[in-house]
């Protein structure tokens, strides 16, 4: 399980900077918001634009829309040659969690405490999500919530082709339903993955955690080699070698 405010900073990482208002309340510092802005493609969670996969969603998806091929090829000329990365709205829980899902299934399956907005009367909490739903009661869309600006709700999204993952108010936007999404995350304010046990084994210990930890010991002077998430011999090494020197320290 992952922490939902950790979701969070991660998906505002990835908004447009020009789109989080001034004065948002957000977990997240303003010039943290945007580091590595993602653009939307249908179909996508976090993938590497090529010319391949546009030619393909054109005609899978936005030709049977009726859309122009030239409207299309404006708003994604740039998208090759910057190797910009792309989601859709659901494609950003896809790429944190590492689980593939559509909307509906995020709903259905991952969310509780859920039903139609005008129904329910708690707070909205950081991470939770917010469906468009369809006439056949489906969810084709997603966002969650971000934060606040004046009390009123942000949310971020992958919103469609000439927005990229942006953020934007609750009210601006014609969301119907929403859901806790506790079958994948944790919304306790300071809870974080459960605790990770560093030991020499294998298969590896790996995990969100240890790249946090892979990040610390680079740092500090403890080269563990690139924070890939993996608990090898480097990063065993490494970390001994940072305790060994603050328990001396310590006087331990």
């Amino acid at each position: 399980m992952k922490n939902a405010i950790d979701f969070v900073r991660f998906a505002l990482s990835h908004a447009k900077r020009e789109t989080v208002p001034s004065g948002a309340k957000l977990p997240l510092d303003a010039d943290e918001c945007g580091t590595e802005p993602w653009e939307y493609l249908p179909g996508t969670s976090g993938e590497t634009a090529t010319d391949e996969l546009l030619e393909s969603k054109f005609a899978d998806f936005y030709r049977h829309l009726g859309w122009q091929r030239e409207r299309y090829d404006r708003l994604t000329e740039n998208f090759v040659r910057q190797k910009v990365r792309l989601s859709d709205s659901q494609g950003l829980m896809n790429a944190y969690t590492g689980m593939e899902a559509t909307p509906n299934y995020c709903y259905s399956a991952w969310c509780t405490d859920k039903g139609a907005i005008s129904e329910i009367k708690r707070p909205f909490a950081l991470g939770e999500a917010v469906f468009f739903m369809d006439a056949d009661g489906r969810a084709i869309h997603t966002g969650f919530i971000c934060g606040t600006l004046g009390g009123e709700p942000l949310v971020v999204e992958a919103r469609g082709l000439a927005f990229g993952v942006c953020v934007t108010k609750l009210s601006e936007r014609p969301w119907t339903h929403r859901g806790l999404i506790t079958k994948r995350l944790i919304y306790e304010e300071n809870c974080y993955d459960e605790q990770i046990v560093i030991k020499r084994q294998k298969p590896f210990v790996r995990g969100e955690g240890v790249i946090y930890l892979q990040r610390a010991l680079n740092s500090l002077g403890y080269y563990c080699g690139s924070a890939d998430g993996v608990a090898g011999e480097h990063t065993l090494y490494a970390l001994k070698e940072f305790l060994t020197a603050h328990a001396t320290k310590a006087g331990l």
